[in-house]
């Protein structure tokens, strides 16, 4: 489509390219680049940033990357001196009669035929017409002669109507046609003598059309042509019979069914200077290939199913300005491979990871300007090239591991709270000598696991500080190190042992409730947590293990953490897969579940299970109370698995939520934890503060009641003061032994409870 666009303005336009930056030779160092001719440098993210920099804005000039293909558009633009449209004093002008119904005249001799359904070429309009649009119409067969009375037309546009078939001599007497757009038709076969008598064509679209066979002799009466398209077709190299043609210099066959390039295929283009191959089924190219083609300034290969190139495959392309291989099941590349292409300005390699990427790689591009990666952290092995994105992966960027201010600042929030809190519940239940020995238990390795997570974000916020402004330089030594490797699995030990200790303490809560009696005893609980921490270890290890000579399960990005919502299908894709949504979500969904056969559960028998005098109001304060623990679990992996089931769908998910999930979404749990299941409990602990200062309160109200009586007494008689002091300290005493009574016969009455009856139920309500 974007050449369609370009073929108008090269139609009716002449342009004007910008000069090229004169870089000043000083002495900048590595990712530094001039200011123009000053002596100024500047740090390469600081260039195309979108904020000027230099003090004459040289920073965000030639930002655009218009060589190769473009850089040949605008050569053939320069060569038409034509004027440009857009100030075409007379565009809206006329000189045309005889129209047909609906059609449009500009320009004077331009006619626009658009979307009226018309059958065949109009034949009654004056022979001065020069342009002719009849886009989207059902003009299915040309005939001989169909254009003859227009001897002068320029331009023809036959896009869009179910074009079937073009009759020999379809455009005979058409001296001076230069661009011929055939284009979204359903032409299957072209005849030698289709294009007779078009000397001077030199576009020629035939995109988004049925051929499965083209032979490049039906060209001989084209001899000025420069621009051939055949993209969109179901063409193979073996049906597409190569001529040798004085003036083509654009060839586009992408989008086709082609599968393998072999030595000789190209043999007759030795003029070409563009050629499009992208979006084929490519697997493999022949040595010598392309070594008839010295004057190719642009190849695009992308998006095939190219997984090895050979040594010296581009070794003949001296000219060659801008390579695109882009998309590629590429793993690695020759370290010579780019050795040949010296004039190289724009190098994209987006779309897939280099195992061996060395700064050998690109060692002899001197002039490259441009170059595009799939991971932001390969920019470090091109210092010397101006323009090299991503820039950012959406956690990292060039100068921080931490890309934005405010994920240095969490993640430091984040893991000091999750790293006290834990540290407060293992103290906390430590103290607690008379609770409940298995449900305490399971708690201290819980705040354990959760301890792990703080610790690993605090090792990423470490990170952060000791590269702080210079990251780039040391991202590919960190992502690829031993360091990196071990917050990763310990993040992913931290965040399967917590989902499986949450599973077995529901699991356990579910049968008590369910029973009315414990089975799990501290033995057991043992042998169990022994189970899990085994089994979490396994599952952290287990990609290293097999993947020995790549650690690239845990290094895709700098906070080590294989989530892989950047890039699904990477490197161990399955096994993340198999971690986030088999295990994880399904323990997640089993707790959902669990807990609220649970309330089901202890609200049918509430009568039963619990003491009469407990207020009616607590069912609603446990279905709040249950309510939390499942919002911490949703909030946590119900996220997580809908961004990876996106991001397998192949749909672009944004680059900066990847922060967000690993700095504020994993870390939940692990951060609530010690809330929900401690701090907010009832452990025996905090039953014995709040005994004490419920005391204290009492004594705090009889002294306040004992003062106010005594400044009383100052103002009475000796007397009245002697009798209602009695009388008061009376009722005080009373006082305070009914209040007494009254616990006391409250203690006594859930003393009673039986032990896996109502204090069970007793537990689960208050969140333990």
């Amino acid at each position: 489509m974007w050449l369609r666009v370009v073929a108008l303005l090269l139609t009716f336009g002449r342009g004007s390219s910008s000069d090229k930056l004169i870089a000043a030779k000083t002495n900048c160092g590595p990712e530094q680049f001039p200011c123009g001719n000053t002596s100024v440098c500047l740090d390469r993210h600081y260039h195309c940033d979108g904020e000027f920099h230099c003090e004459n804005g040289e920073d965000e000039m030639h930002c655009d990357d218009i060589y190769g293909s473009m850089s040949s558009l605008m050569k053939g633009l320069r060569r038409r001196p034509i004027d440009n449209f857009l100030f075409y004093p007379h565009f809206y002008n006329c000189s045309m009669d005889n129209l047909p119904d609906g059609c449009g005249c500009r320009a004077f001799t331009w006619v626009f035929c658009i979307n009226l359904n018309l059958t065949r070429v109009p034949d009654t309009m004056k022979s001065s017409l020069t342009k002719l649009i009849l886009i989207n119409n059902s003009v299915t067969i040309v005939e001989r002669g169909s254009f003859s009375r227009y001897p002068g037309l320029k331009v023809i546009h036959l896009e869009g109507n179910g074009l079937r078939y073009l009759h020999e001599g379809a455009f005979t007497g058409l001296f001076n046609l230069v661009f011929l757009f055939l284009s979204r038709n359903k032409i299957e076969k072209l005849n030698g003598g289709t294009f007779k008598d078009l000397k001077k064509l030199e576009w020629l679209l035939l995109d988004d059309n049925k051929l499965e066979e083209f032979d490049f002799s039906i060209l001989a009466d084209t001899p000025s042509l420069h621009l051939l398209d055949l993209s969109t077709n179901s063409l193979t190299l073996k049906k597409v019979y190569f001529r040798a043609h004085p003036y083509l210099r654009w060839l586009s066959l992408s989008k086709n069914q082609i599968e393998k390039i072999k030595r000789d295929h190209f043999q007759y283009l030795v003029t070409l200077e563009v050629l499009f191959l992208n979006n084929n089924h490519i697997w493999d190219i022949e040595n010598g290939a392309f070594r008839f083609m010295e004057r190719l300034v642009e190849l695009d290969l992308s998006h095939n199913r190219l997984r090895f190139l050979r040594q010296h495959i581009f070794d003949s392309l001296v000219n060659l300005t801008k390579l695109n291989l882009s998309f590629n099941p590429l793993t690695s590349l020759p370290l010579t491979v780019f050795a040949g292409l010296k004039n190289l300005k724009s190098l994209d390699l987006k779309g897939f990871g280099i195992s061996n990427i060395n700064v050998q790689h690109f060692k002899d591009l001197s002039n490259l300007e441009f170059i595009y990666f799939k991971k932001f952290h390969y920019c470090s092995f091109t210092p010397y090239v101006r323009i090299c994105t991503p820039k950012t992966d959406g956690l990292s960027s060039m100068e921080h591991l931490l890309v934005w201010p405010v994920l240095r600042l969490c993640v430091w929030f984040v893991a000091l709270m999750t790293c006290l809190g834990n540290i407060l519940v293992i103290g906390w239940r430590a103290l607690s000598r008379k609770e409940d020995h298995v449900l305490s238990l399971f708690i201290k390795n819980l705040a354990v696991a959760d301890f792990l997570m703080g610790i690993y974000l605090l090792a990423i916020g470490s990170q952060d500080i000791s590269y702080r402004d210079f990251y780039n330089r040391h991202a590919h030594l960190w992502m690829s190190s031993w360091q990196c490797t071990a917050c990763g699995i310990l993040a992913m030990l931290s965040c399967e042992v917590s989902v499986l200790i949450l599973s077995l303490i529901t699991l356990e809560r579910y049968r008590c409730i369910r029973t009315n009696y414990r089975v799990v005893t501290v033995s057991t609980a043992r042998y169990s947590l022994a189970a899990v921490w085994t089994f979490g270890v396994i599952l952290a290890l287990f990609p290293t293990v097999l993947w020995t000579s790549d650690r690239s399960f845990y290094s895709s990005n700098g906070f080590c953490f294989p989530l892989h919502i950047d890039d699904p299908y990477t490197l161990g894709w399955q096994y993340s897969a198999f971690i986030f949504l088999g295990i994880n979500f399904s323990a997640m969904m089993m707790i959902i579940i669990l807990y609220l056969r649970m309330f089901h559960i202890i609200r049918r028998d509430r009568q039963k299970s619990r003491p009469v005098m407990l207020k009616k109001h607590e069912d609603a304060v446990l279905a709040l109370r249950f309510f939390f623990i499942v919002l911490t679990d949703c909030l946590c992996w119900i996220p997580i698995v809908v961004i990876k089931i996106i991001a397998f769908s192949e749909i672009v998910i944004s680059e900066n939520l990847y922060a967000c999930v690993v700095i504020f979404i994993l870390p939940i749990n692990s951060a609530l934890n010690p809330v929900i299941y401690t701090i907010a409990a009832p452990t025996e602990l905090r039953r014995r503060l709040r005994k004490a200062l419920s005391r204290l309160l009492i004594c705090q109200k009889c002294l306040e009641r004992l003062m106010l009586l005594e400044s009383k007494a100052a103002t009475s008689s000796i007397l009245t003061q002697s009798i209602g002091s009695t009388e008061v300290r009376s009722l005080s005493n009373g006082s305070l032994l009914a209040t007494v009574g009254r616990s006391s016969t409250s203690s006594e009455s859930s003393r009673r409870m039986t032990y896996c009856g109502a204090e069970i139920i007793e537990r689960a309500e208050t969140v333990v």
